[in-house]
């Protein structure tokens, strides 16, 4: 879309020699909170095109749409805009989207004066006039106060076309000058995507896609444009989306009409959101879940400690059906009941060294265990106080799910309104939820700022395809990333003197406050990673996370390629070849060749004092002595199966890892993990291990040593087998000019 309307709009504004404007004061002095500078962009690129339409002297409807990423405060930017029309005459507004909880939290933000979310000031004056900002069902004839009608597409659709005693009709609509405010427009474009017939009525609990079908003749051409029957024509439509469908109908349909852009990547890059990480875990739910528990209850320790009030983490629980949501809210409120020390045994077998070697930044999050159990051992804080706060904090009352156990329907959630009122004010003080359990009710149109983790309770996938057959997201992923969208707002909160509302220490990474700053998607995935491979890809699509390496090429400067440099050195390069030791080696070859030793660190502890005068040596305080050693000829079966399944397990979440289960049915053609401890593979290879002096035996060395020990083994082996395994091989090095590599760069 070269040619939107916002690429456009100064360029038109320059021929027509038009100032910048400047937002008026009757909209700043009368909204509760002040503009971010993208919505001030907005504002003036909305000012500066009605300032274009009002020189061209266009007397057709108006139909704009604001393009902007998740958590940008769009309901904001609407409030300003219901100012800016009023204050040109307009007394009454249509506020409009797909979902009733949107339509609610959307009224208590512009109505309620007593919401903590109210976007208004308590007073709205304009022209030394109080205006009253009212909810109506039915639009007054005489009126000095903004009047709006909340509704649904469901609704006002019906409203149209079925005439009852106060209701709103059609005549009525194409009567009046009405601003619409339509949120969420992606859901507002079936029609132009397929073409649909349109029907006139909207039976009860109609399917989403039948409320689409209508809704482009509904809105645009029955309401907006009157049904075509005037030529001047004041009424406005002002859409609002994260993002525009990816369908070239739609595309050339909103060309004219994106009168602002700001996108995912830009707001991320803006620093006014959470940080996001993904957390899988090949165990059961009960882990993933009291994994999430820890993290909740680390932050809010955090928070404490750093003197920051009124800070409540939330966890949100997905599952895939409502029967499923029951029973895992059900399931949940059992487990908080009945914790014990024994269910946070998994703490003492973190191993610390593979997770700090873990590469993939989107996969560190488990290095927050190890600030968790690193504050835990500093504080001396016993498991009893983590469970009596996790039993405190999630008792039932404290949850919300947002299908009830009288919910008979197999495919609508239900919440009523005091839950709703619940799930809109998260942030208040007074407000005691902590966890909530969902389908698919909040991926769009909920405001939440301290949402912190998401937990996918959860297995199954459902890929897509496109028309061409490649792979593609699936529904439930999409979904998945709309709620992620919910968790990355950041959460304000006062340190020094940073700006409250946004990032403060992405050049701090070791600063404990950062732990607030993160948003965690936690999952079950197999060692294939397929699920979070999707899910990645569609972060990506989305613009929630970015890939970090970036190839650019430049030309060599000409001065460079006329240097003696350029034209007289060498340089040693070397080729890629087929390796023909491929498969010709076999592992009993290996075996025979392969010598495995490793030594069980000892810790060595020296405090000294630090004298500070010059020429004087440090004094020892205290140093530990090296103790004598021993070295025990153990064999590969010797070791316990469930620790040689964990070191495997670790192996393989590295990339092109051979211990990826994949790769090792190939290469071996093993059936399972166990064959590995038969002789015939690693079972009989002896393997020396110095130890201290008074241990005999392998049992004598504790199973997190053990671990350390298994997984040293396979790295080692690893390089041995990849000799064997790798299709290819370098050659030997031989010299080049410089200038013969690097001078055909374009």
């Amino acid at each position: 879309m070269n040619n939107s309307l916002y690429k456009m709009l100064y360029k038109k504004a320059w021929e027509l020699n038009i100032q910048k404007p400047v937002i008026p004061k009757y909209i700043t002095d009368n909204i509760k909170y002040q503009l971010f500078e993208w919505q001030t962009e907005a504002l003036l690129n909305f000012l500066t095109y009605q300032k274009i339409k009002e020189l061209e002297e266009n007397i057709k409807s108006t139909h704009l749409l604001f393009n902007m990423a998740t958590g940008t405060g769009k309901t904001l930017l609407m409030a300003s805009l219901i100012l800016y029309y009023y204050k040109q005459g307009y007394k009454h507004f249509i506020f409009f989207v797909n979902q009733n909880n949107i339509v609610g939290k959307t009224e208590e933000n512009l109505i309620n004066k007593l919401h903590s979310k109210y976007l208004f000031t308590q007073n709205i004056v304009i022209d030394n006039q109080t205006v009253s900002i009212k909810k109506v069902d039915n639009f007054s004839d005489n009126t000095e106060d903004i009047e709006v009608l909340f509704t649904s597409i469901h609704k006002l659709h019906n409203a149209v076309y079925l005439v009852k005693e106060d209701s709103v009709f059609l005549d009525d609509l194409q009567k009046r000058d009405i601003i619409l405010l339509g949120d969420e427009a992606h859901h507002l474009n079936a029609a132009t995507q397929k073409e649909l017939d349109l029907f006139t009525e909207l039976k009860q609990g109609s399917k989403q896609s039948d409320i689409e079908r209508s809704w482009e003749h509904t809105v645009i051409n029955l309401i907006l444009n009157k049904g075509n029957k005037k030529k001047d024509n004041k009424n406005a439509l002002i859409e609002f989306t994260a993002t525009v469908p990816q369908n070239n109908k739609v595309k050339t349909k909103y060309n004219d009409k994106i009168i602002y852009k700001f996108d995912l990547k830009q707001f991320l890059q803006k620093g006014y959101t959470k940080e996001i990480n993904l957390l899988t875990n090949t165990s059961e739910n009960k882990f993933i879940i009291l994994q999430a528990l820890l993290f909740n209850y680390y932050r809010q320790k955090i928070a404490i400690k750093n003197q920051i009030d009124n800070f409540k983490p939330v966890i949100l629980f997905r599952s895939k059906s409502i029967e499923s949501s029951k029973q895992d809210f059900n399931d949940f409120n059992d487990l908080i009941e009945n914790l014990s020390v024994s269910d946070f045994n998994f703490l003492k077998n973190i191993d610390e060294k593979t997770i700090f070697d873990i590469t993939d930044i989107y996969q560190r999050g488990q290095s927050l265990i190890i600030d968790i159990k690193r504050f835990i051992k500093e504080k001396n804080i016993k498991t009893e106080e983590i469970i009596n706060f996790l039993k405190y904090n999630f008792k039932q009352e404290n949850c919300i799910i947002t299908n009830s156990n009288t919910n008979t329907a197999k495919i609508k959630e239900k919440t009523n309104h005091e839950q709703e009122l619940l799930l809109n004010s998260l942030e208040d003080k007074n407000n005691h939820i902590r966890a909530i359990f969902t389908v698919k009710r909040l991926t769009e149109g909920w405001d939440v700022l301290n949402l912190y983790d998401i937990v996918r309770l959860y297995k199954s996938r459902d890929e897509g395809k496109t028309k061409n057959g490649k792979r593609k997201a699936g529904k439930t992923t999409t979904e998945e990333v709309q709620l992620i969208g919910r968790g990355v707002r950041y959460y304000p909160f006062r340190y020094k003197e940073t700006i409250p509302n946004k990032r403060k220490f992405d050049t701090n990474l070791q600063h404990e406050l950062r732990v607030l700053e993160e948003f965690y998607f936690h999952s079950y995935d197999d060692a294939k990673n397929r699920y979070i491979s999707e899910l990645k890809n569609e972060l990506k699509r989305e613009g929630y996370i970015t890939d970090n390496k970036k190839i650019k090429k430049f030309d060599l400067k000409q001065e460079f390629k006329d240097s003696n440099f350029f034209k007289n050195i060498n340089i040693y390069v070397n080729k890629k070849l087929p390796n023909p030791n491929r498969r010709k080696t076999e592992l009993s070859d290996f075996k025979d060749n392969f010598n495995y030793k490793y030594e069980l660190p000892t810790i060595l502890i020296k405090e000294s004092h630090l004298d500070l005068e010059k020429n004087t040596i440090d004094k020892t305080r205290y140093q530990s002595k090296e103790k004598t050693k021993r070295t025990l000829q153990i064999k590969f079966s010797n070791f316990d199966i469930h620790i040689i399944r964990k070191a495997i397990n670790l192996k393989a979440q590295k990339n092109n890892s051979i211990f990826q289960y994949k790769k090792l049915k190939e290469e071996f053609k093993i059936i399972s993990v166990d064959d590995l401890i038969k002789d015939d593979f690693f079972g009989n290879i002896e393997m020396q291990i110095i130890v201290e002096n008074n241990m005999k035996f392998l049992s004598d060395i504790d199973n997190k040593k053990q671990l350390n020990i298994l997984l040293d083994f396979f790295s080692k082996t690893e390089k041995e087998l990849k000799n064997i395994f790798n299709p290819y091989i370098g050659s030997e090095f031989y010299s080049r000019k410089f200038k013969e590599i690097f001078g055909k760069q374009k």
